[in-house]
């Protein structure tokens, strides 16, 4: 039997727009079209940021709940959706909180760096609000950046204030760069930071044209990927993708190649529901 990796997609992320690749989706008609095409090509969750009218990413809960329920009726028994905090030093902890509060989704990610300050304690409002991910069954994903954000991450499920069930990890390789850029490198070194529990599931992406060799490297290693137009809109040979299925498509040759299978979406969700 062969190894099984999920492929997620993060199609459009927080800042990029139409006049830095056509294919960006940024509508909720566009993002439907790229994510029936992204399922098809492998993809069993997708990572969304809303858009406003003028096409900048918005917490707003009531843009986000219109946006949400247009992708889940299209798509959500083809692939788990996931909804975005991320805040681009426009929202607070609070907002990112409420916005998960009002449309309940079934996935979210949270930067931990964001909600989890460096050197400052964690409020009880933010502990109550994960205890509450639990209780609402969300799948909850937290993005770390560097080794300490594991160690701190540990530190504060140690510690009672994020609970040990319902969410898995997302490790982004070379966002600090300048330009932003992943290398193999650095999905090794966080993975070799991985000490206290590794049957959190896990899963990385990676800025820059290296992306796919990252990606692949934790595929060797036993994680699952996210691709997409978020971290990286260009193939290995350094050319403009044609759109977000390509790359997929492009990671799961790869995959196949290496003797790995993808996921079907409903393992996918079992394994999520297994979580709590």
């Amino acid at each position: 039997m062969q190894d099984a990796r999920t492929i997620m997609v993060a199609p459009n992320g927080a800042r990029l727009q139409p006049s830095h690749h056509p294919s960006v989706p940024v509508t909720g008609e566009q993002l439907i079209h790229c994510l029936h095409e992204c399922a098809e090509a492998g993809a069993t969750m997708a990572h969304i940021h809303a858009r406003d009218t003028q096409g900048a990413h918005s917490l707003d809960p009531a843009l986000n709940q219109t946006l949400y329920q247009q992708v889940m009726d299209a798509i959500g028994d083809r692939m788990v959706i996931q909804l975005t905090t991320e805040a681009v030093g426009r929202y607070s902890p609070q907002q990112q909180m409420a916005l998960i509060r009002t449309v309940k989704p079934e996935a979210a990610s949270f930067a931990l760096r964001e909600l989890f300050p460096d050197h400052q304690p964690a409020h009880q409002a933010v502990k109550d609000f994960f205890a509450w991910t639990v209780e609402a069954r969300i799948y909850s994903q937290f993005i770390l950046y560097h080794p300490q954000e594991l160690a701190r991450y540990y530190a504060l499920r140690e510690q009672g204030i994020l609970p040990s069930q319902g969410h898995h990890l997302l490790f982004v390789a070379g966002r600090d760069r300048t330009p932003p850029r992943g290398t193999p490198e650095d999905v090794v070194a966080i993975y070799q930071a991985r000490h206290l529990d590794d049957t959190v599931p896990w899963s990385v992406c990676a800025f820059g044209q290296r992306e796919l060799s990252c990606l692949t490297t934790a595929a060797l290693l036993g994680g699952d990927m996210r691709i997409g137009f978020e971290n990286n809109t260009f193939d290995v040979h350094g050319r403009a993708a044609p759109n977000n299925a390509y790359q997929i498509t492009q990671l799961r040759n790869t995959l196949e190649k290496l003797g790995y299978c993808t996921k079907p979406v409903q393992a996918l969700r079992q394994t999520m529901t297994q979580s709590f």
